[in-house]
């Protein structure tokens, strides 16, 4: 190649280059350009909503009025007049505690304790409008590098977090706070917040306020503290358990030195001052001394005056965003009126029972819960355990403790929800047998309870109203997995109100029977039981018709509650009639409920580890739960405890009450159904039937009378119900719905239980002979 031609040949090689060089370099730019406009874009998009965030907090406060932190009257409790009058209510007692809290206004509070709180705690607090904005940065900047914002609150945020409670660690609580902060210094000056902020900080061992804490500690009133005291109480506040000068005098004298040196530093006291100070620091003594004028006798509270304290502090601490402690202390101290929901023949009759043993007999370590409501949300009744009670406040079995419901459950979970969504009715047929992988380790189950020869025995296709009255496991699960237990889940949740129920519950087949994570209350099972006796409306249970301030105003009121309709009012009859015959019916589990001259409906409950024995059932005046077993759960000897107690309570409540009846939807009618196919009765075929109720608008087919299990064996055209005395019944226009666990064999005399027409057989054992629990699996129904 000549010379020449390597030359253009070279050129043109480095010109391809150059131009590959630059268009490289073009799609890097490009691409630079194209990351920093998304990000520009981004940037801009972060920023409009972190200010459109924090302009959303910027009416954030403290809805309370500070001035009433000072008050220190009496609240009392009215009940219901003579007769249970609500229109003239009457004292039934007054709130006091054992600490008789001492308001000191600013003035009368030593300028070395005001100091010494400021020195300490928030230097610039006379500088700042609530927030000190150099200490906030540091807080901020240790919040996103250590996860802790300890360090930039100010006297007013820290009084902040006292009154609400609201102790968060995030950067919103920190917005929230700021927000707060501001708005809270426009309302007060800042000798009204630093007379707040020392009258109810906590200053360790039980002390609230200067007050308190100097008494405490030195047995003398705040006023007559000096410089050394003082900053021994100022540096408790940082951390009261950690300070406390009665637990740890050491860390107290080396906390007390640092906030002498930081008067010291800051001018607040001399030299001499300081030395003095200083010197009575190496050799302080504590008392220990309690207040002359607080109250040791404090009145022991009934069961019911401890839940409604619980509730009215749940109100107060929503209706005004505080803490628990500042709604306790408002309660104490605020001269509220509580006007209580009890009726107090009801609460005295349970209380006396549960005091006696005559019903428990010798076993004085079972325990029980108990608790009473109508059907419109109002709690008649509580008790939270037996035997005489000896303190207040305690943790109560009925509103407090999560056990596992057993077949109390299954109205709720199951069988309510299964006819309100039209798949079944009083009579279907429902498959008793047992669910494949029912068991952790892949076996079958639930398996039966039941007298005798009958336990762990299946049945086959029965009648619905047989798979409830006899509380049959396999039924109820059968029935549960066709609706499928999210349906179960979201009813109970949604409608009835449960809060113990973890996710975990959600899509588990045990729940059908009893078999739940953590439990669930005595108060949520007997609120959920309303439904099956007020045309299906739940009501939240309430402990107080309203609650009034000390001027009068109404703050909290529960007399205009709204219910929710968990269930059709046709359902909630339906469901009764069923719940009844578990009382009545020969085969009934609740037979030890019944009171003679009343209606009655029900539903036991005992565990398969018989560690829980329940009856939740009602009359026409009341529904009430009662739960039995041990503090530590552990096997009953004896599991009719529950619906003897709750028949003793209830049957006293009623003894000198005006008979009343319950009402039921009048578009449900009865009608005689087939107990081998659950379809209505044939009029030509009187042989193996019962009574039964439906909703006429939604009456199951006729049988055919022969049995064949074919389409054949059904007409068509139902004709209108018959009457309750027991003539066969059929309804025009109605129509035929299938059952999801209808089996086409017919069961046989061999394997179907005794009709609800013959003679009653022996009831059955107390304590029925159970296998133990498969392990990994939670507890189920055993009766």
């Amino acid at each position: 190649m000549r010379k020449t031609d390597i030359n253009q040949y070279v050129g043109s090689r480095n010109g391809e280059k150059d131009g590959k060089a630059r268009s490289v370099g073009r799609i890097v730019l490009k691409s630079l350009f194209t990351v920093f406009t998304i990000l520009f874009i981004t940037g801009i998009i972060v920023s409009v909503s972190l200010l459109s965030f924090v302009f959303s907090l910027s009416n954030e406060s403290v809805d309370y009025d500070l001035h009433k932190l000072q008050l220190n009257y009496t609240s009392f409790i009215y009940v219901n007049g003579p007769n249970d009058d609500s229109s003239n209510p009457v004292q039934y007692q007054s709130l006091y505690s054992s600490e008789n809290r001492v308001w000191v206004d600013y003035d009368k509070i030593p300028q070395s304790m005001k100091d010494a709180i400021v020195a300490i705690e928030d230097k610039r607090f006379r500088d700042h409008k609530g927030v000190d904005w150099i200490r906030t940065a540091g807080a901020v900047t240790t919040l996103f590098s250590k996860g802790s914002s300890y360090g930039g609150s100010t006297i007013t945020q820290q009084l902040i977090k006292n009154i609400t409670g609201d102790k968060d660690v995030s950067l919103t609580r920190k917005v929230k706070e700021i927000f707060r902060a501001l708005n809270l210094e426009q309302k007060y000056t800042k000798e009204e917040i630093l007379a707040a902020y020392l009258n109810v900080v906590p200053f360790g061992s039980g002390s609230n306020g200067v007050q308190a804490a100097a008494n405490l500690y030195f047995g003398k009133n705040i006023q007559d503290c000096d410089i050394a005291e003082c900053a021994a109480i100022a540096g408790i506040t940082q951390n009261p358990t950690k300070y406390s000068p009665l637990v740890h005098p050491d860390q107290n004298k080396e906390r007390q030195q640092t906030v002498l040196n930081e008067m010291h530093a800051q001018g607040m006291i001399t030299d001499a001052e300081y030395n003095t100070a200083m010197t009575k620091s190496e050799h302080m003594t504590f008392v220990g001394k309690k207040a002359e004028n607080v109250v040791d006798d404090v009145p022991i509270w009934n069961w019911y005056v401890d839940t409604l304290f619980e509730d009215v502090k749940s109100g107060l601490m929503e209706h005004y965003n505080c803490s628990s402690e500042k709604a306790v202390d408002m309660i104490y101290h605020d001269g509220l009126k509580i006007y209580a929901a009890m009726d107090t023949d009801l609460q005295n009759i349970a209380e006396n029972t549960f005091k006696s043993d005559k019903l428990f007999g010798s076993n004085t370590k079972m325990q029980a819960g108990y608790l009473a409501m109508d059907y419109s949300g109002r709690v008649l009744a509580t008790v939270g355990s037996r035997g005489e009670k000896k303190s207040n406040r305690l943790f109560s079995l009925s509103t407090d403790s999560k056990r596992q419901p057993g077949s109390t459950i299954k109205p709720l979970a199951v069988y309510g929800p299964a006819i309100e969504s039209g798949k079944y009715n009083y009579s279907s047929l429902v498959n008793d047998n047992p669910l494949p992988n029912w068991f952790s380790d892949g076996s079958s189950g639930p398996k039966n309870w039941g007298p005798g020869n009958t336990s762990g025995k299946y049945w086959g296709p029965i009648p619905l109203e047989w798979a409830l009255e006899r509380s049959l496991n396999a039924s109820a699960a059968q029935v549960g997995n066709a609706i499928t237990p999210n349906v179960s889940f979201n009813f109970l949740k949604e409608k009835l109100g449960f809060t113990s129920l973890l996710p975990a519950d959600n899509n588990r087949a045990p729940m059908a029977i009893g078999g739940l994570s953590e439990g669930v209350t005595v108060r949520e099972m007997t609120a959920g039981f309303q439904i099956f006796a007020n045309g299906g409306k739940y009501y939240q249970p309430y402990t107080f018709y309203h609650v009034d301030d000390h001027d009068g105003n109404v703050i909290l009121d529960n007399r205009n509650q709204t219910s929710v309709q968990a269930i059709s009012s046709a359902t909630s009859s339906i469901m009764h009639h069923l719940l009844n015959n578990v009382v009545t019916g020969a085969h009934g589990t609740g037979r030890g409920a019944a009171i003679s001259g009343w209606e009655v409906f029900g539903k036991t409950g005992t565990t398969n580890d018989e560690k829980d024995s329940w009856f939740i059932g009602g009359t026409p005046y009341a529904v009430a739960g009662i739960w039995t077993g041990y503090l530590t759960p552990a096997h009953l000897t004896n599991t009719t405890y529950a619906a003897s107690t709750w028949k003793n309570i209830m049957a006293s409540y009623l003894k000198n009450k005006e008979k009343l009846t319950f009402t039921y939807d009048p578009n449900v009618v009865s009608a005689r159904f087939c107990t081998v196919t659950g379809l209505l009765a044939n009029p030509a075929n009187d042989k193996d039937t019962q009574i039964g109720w439906y909703d006429k608008s939604h009456m199951p087919a006729i049988c055919d009378g022969i049995h064949a299990g074919s389409a054949s064996s059904v007409v068509s055209h139902p004709v209108e119900s018959g009457t309750e005395s027991g003539e066969s019944a059929v309804s025009s226009g109605g129509e035929s719905h299938e059952n999801p666990d209808t089996s086409s064999e017919a069961p046989t005399s061999s394997t179907t239980p005794e009709s609800h027409t013959s003679s009653a057989r022996n009831s059955r054992p107390d304590k029925p002979s159970k296998p133990g629990r498969p392990q990994g699996d939670l507890a189920a129904a055993a009766d």
